[in-house]
């Protein structure tokens, strides 16, 4: 018993110091297969993600063997394997080499001795991300607390991929846009645009320290500002700037789309909502699990689709990252200054006027603006 607890606690610390020390998802997804397949009892391991053609593509394995991880290549067809059933049920499985559906494989598994399998999900924050998968050559080299470690082992690795995919879209030179389709109820502005017969186009939003503050602007023909009122709470604030058009700021919070989206690495660059379903445009790193993304978009919205996705250059996305060198306080304050017709002349709205209705201080929102004049220019004009 102690050997276990030994062995087991072994790999938990091996596996998260391979997760401190990664340079990169592959160096991340071969340490974890190489600290598995280093645990006594233990003949192989491999690891594998997502693909939207609801197969799963190997994408480490230990020891190396070419040969061996090209006939052990997996899907998440052939019912009753335990690859299949650690997906569908989101769950530890465990079998013995005989359930292993492809006939192949299941003899190239044998033919080196292998009596257990055992896999198990790579799951965070509801995404799905792929499977860890476990051989052995002996029945008892797979115990339950030995599992119930994978497990965990497991969880730690769905958050190590989605905090690398969040790196990686930081840095990619480019970047995957989806076009989701995505319905909910009870949240403005998805029952208001079907009640009022209007457009909500988002104008941006900002990370807060509780969610998001998000701004959208609202056209039609029956949307008003009384109206738009009638149909919101006291949550959702709508202005009639000077230059026009109906205004509304709302929160999200943390659990929303919006957060949803930040858990896995992906980032909202357009969003409108029309009829109660929102058209927004995520974008991603590439070669990201987008199977995990709508996983984790599934478990906050009522409906989510995938329309289109295409592959763009960052360059095509310059203002977005410029937006991204502003802190939440600045591209608050410039996208209120904006909205409002600060920069018109003559101006619709003082700057006393905006910080009043920032709830801050004349001097503190010249100072924020200020800041992110700088940073955008520091952005758009390095060299």
């Amino acid at each position: 018993m102690d050997s276990r607890l030994s062995r087991e606690n072994a790999l938990f610390h091996r596996v998260c110091d391979r997760l401190v020390e990664a340079s990169g998802r592959s160096d991340l997804e071969d340490g974890v297969c190489e600290a598995v397949a280093g645990v006594e009892g233990v003949s192989y391991a491999w690891l594998g993600t997502r693909r939207m053609t609801a197969s799963v593509e190997p994408r480490a394995a230990a020891p190396l063997d070419d040969n061996f991880e090209r006939a052990l290549e997996p899907t998440t067809g052939g019912e009753g394997g335990p690859v299949g059933r650690a997906l569908a049920d989101r769950e530890p499985a465990v079998a013995s080499v005989d359930a292993v559906a492809d006939e192949e494989r299941r003899t190239a598994a044998e033919a080196r001795g292998v009596e257990r399998v055992a896999a198990v999900p790579l799951q965070w924050s509801d995404a799905l991300y792929g499977v860890l998968v476990t051989h052995a050559a002996r029945e008892d080299a797979l115990p339950p607390a030995f599992v119930g470690m994978l497990s965990e082992v497991g969880a730690l690795v769905g958050a190590g991929l989605a905090a690398s995919e969040r790196r990686r879209r930081l840095h990619a030179g480019r970047l995957v846009e989806l076009d989701l389709r995505v319905t909910d109820a009870g949240l403005f502005p998805y029952d208001a645009t079907r009640d009022l017969d209007c457009r909500a186009t988002m104008l941006g939003y900002t990370d807060e320290s509780a969610g998001f503050t998000v701004t959208f602007g609202i056209t039609g023909p029956d949307a008003t500002a009384e109206r738009v009122r009638n149909a919101t709470d006291d949550t959702v604030r709508v202005s009639e700037p000077p230059s026009g058009g109906v205004v509304v700021e709302t929160t999200r919070p943390a659990g929303s789309v919006l957060g949803a989206l930040a858990d896995v690495g992906a980032t909202l660059a357009d969003g409108s909502v029309e009829n109660g379903t929102a058209q927004l445009t995520a974008r991603l790193a590439p070669g990201a699990t987008i199977p995990a993304v709508v996983d984790r978009l599934d478990a906050v919205a009522a409906t989510v689709s995938i329309a289109s996705k295409r592959e763009i250059d960052r360059a095509d996305a310059t203002h977005e990252d410029a937006l991204d060198a502003l802190t939440d306080r600045q591209r608050t304050v410039l996208t209120a200054a904006y909205e409002n017709g600060y920069f018109e002349w003559p101006r619709d709205a003082s700057g006393d006027d905006l910080a009043d209705a920032l709830d801050i201080a004349p001097a503190t929102f010249h100072q924020h603006l200020r800041a992110a004049h700088r940073n955008l220019l520091d952005e758009l004009l390095a060299e």
